[in-house]
């Protein structure tokens, strides 16, 4: 697996039937990557974070299209907000 941390920068949805799929952009201040999450509850909560706000960890694998397709996700820098609406397991 491989592991990439950055800050969220963008929540995109692109599917939310029959599964729910959505499409982080993450930077870590070199280079942009995009994040697959096909996850209904982890879609759904991603989506309640301010963008640009945020560093997370995420680890997964590499699809076709060079996208890394979410199997773990952690905020690294949590604050009251993230204690407030709890954070994913």
């Amino acid at each position: 697996m491989e592991e990439y941390r950055g800050l969220l920068e963008k929540t995109i949805l692109l599917q939310e039937k029959p599964i729910m799929m959505s499409l982080l952009i993450m930077s870590n201040g070199e280079e942009k990557t995009e994040v697959l999450i096909k996850d209904r509850y982890l879609s759904g909560y991603v989506f309640r974070l301010p963008e640009n706000k945020y560093r997370i960890r995420i680890e997964g694998r590499r699809n076709k299209r060079n996208q890394l397709v979410a199997k773990h996700f952690e905020i690294l820098n949590p604050d009251e907000y993230i204690k407030i609406i709890g954070a994913p397991e």
